[in-house]
Formats: structure tokens, sequence, C-alpha cells
């Protein structure tokens, strides 16, 4: 009865995960989530007589792979190819996203749609007149006119790394934490301007996975069901 019951609280965790990746399959930049399940021995029973093991989630990691960029003609929408994260200032402290779904604040900051600057090396990026042209390294430059020169340039965006994934830790607002040790500037990265990069959740997985543990979770119940039949039968035939 109890593995059963194990075995559906696993699903009922596994559903959680499959809906929230189901929620956010077009949340620009989304990265899914994956759970691994640990098999917990009954301690005291003696080891020749386990039949088996209860189940337990025994952890939850983000799938880092990256989803699909999108052109969008929006020129301050910005996408990173390849690794790397843009850097967000926040009231908590830096943080990190793939979600280059930025905007411009009224002094000319390039900015997050919840106000939080998006920022260069050491200061964020500020565009004087409204126009922001990126390149691939990352260089941000702020042209009056068609003709630009290096004194346009108004910054570079700080691309990030994670040396350790597993130590990232997921926030609201589709923004990830992780200690200072944990990051690294990337070198080289590639930045695209005018595009998103697309969340990497499947929605046509994401519904089968939901209908599979549908399933599962219904031959659980089905099966505490039945034990719980014999159960009553066994205790009525002993009071006979």
């Amino acid at each position: 009865m109890y593995k059963a019951l194990s075995g559906a609280i696993a699903q009922m965790r596994k559903l959680e995960v499959a809906s929230q990746d189901l929620a956010n399959v077009n949340t620009s930049g989304y990265k899914g989530q994956r759970l691994a399940f640990n098999e917990v021995l009954a301690a005291r029973s003696p080891a020749e007589t386990r039949s088996g093991g209860f189940v337990a989630v025994g952890d939850q990691r983000t799938d880092f792979s990256q989803g699909g960029l999108q052109g969008t003609g929006n020129p301050f929408h910005l996408a990173v190819e390849g690794e790397g994260y843009f850097v967000v200032a926040t009231p908590r402290g830096e943080r990190y996203t793939r979600s280059g779904g930025f905007t411009l604040s009224a002094d000319g900051t390039v900015v997050t749609p919840q106000g939080e600057p998006l920022m260069g090396e050491g200061v964020p990026i500020q565009v004087p007149n409204g126009r922001m042209i990126v390149g691939l390294d990352g260089t941000v430059q702020s042209a009056n006119g068609e003709v630009r020169s290096a004194n346009d340039e108004v910054g570079k965006l700080r691309i990030v790394r994670f040396l350790e994934n597993r130590q990232v830790v997921k926030e609201g607002a589709n923004l990830l934490r992780a200690a200072a040790v944990n990051v690294e500037d990337v070198a080289t990265p590639r930045v695209v301007q005018s595009a998103l990069e697309q969340s990497n959740v499947s929605p046509i997985d994401s519904m089968i996975s939901m209908i599979t543990i549908q399933r599962q979770f219904e031959a659980y119940e089905k099966a505490m069901k039945l034990m719980d039949g014999a159960t009553e039968k066994m205790i009525a035939d002993a009071g006979r």
C-alpha cells in the first residue's frame, strides 16, 4: 500500500513539473525541468526480505539546452546564441536570464519588463537617443544616423556562463540565481539583435507526458483501492 502511495505522490510531483513546463511553452528563454527519482528502501526490513523500495524524488534539474531563435524586428529584443546569459541588476543582487525581451525606460536605460536594468561591463546599458545597435560580440552603439563610428559606442553587454549548472537556482520572472564563484564572463559571446530565444519545451512532448502521468497515477490509485478492498474483506472474514 505504501509503495503504491509513494508512486502516486511521485506522479503528482511529475505532473506539477510538466504543468509548469507546458504553461511556459511560449515564454521566451524558459528552460524546462526534469525530475530524477531514487529508490528509498525500507530501512527496518532485513535485506533478504526486501521485495522492492519506495519511490522518491531525488533531484529536480533544469534542462539548459538552447531553444530556437525567432526574429521579432524589435531592436530591443536580444538573444544569446550558444553559451551565455544576460546579467540583470535587481534589488536582490545580480540575476541571470536567457529571456531577451528588453524595453527602454524613460531615462534611456535598457530594462526587463519588470524594470530591472540590463548590465554592461560594470554599468547598466543606456541608449541616450533611443536607438540601439548591438553587434554580434555584444558591443552596443547608439547611432544618430546611418553612419556609425566608435564614438557611438555606449558599452558592451556582459554575457556570463555558469561553471556548474546544478548549483543554479530558478527564481520568478524567468531569472536565475547563482553564487558569484559559479559565474564567469564569456570571452567570445554571440548576441543576435531583433530576435528572441524560444522556450526549449516541446508542447507535444509535454502533452504526451501529462497523459502518461495521469494514466500511471490512475494505475497506482486502482492498486491502492484493490489492496484496501482486500484488507477490508480480510477484516470482515476474521470477525466471523
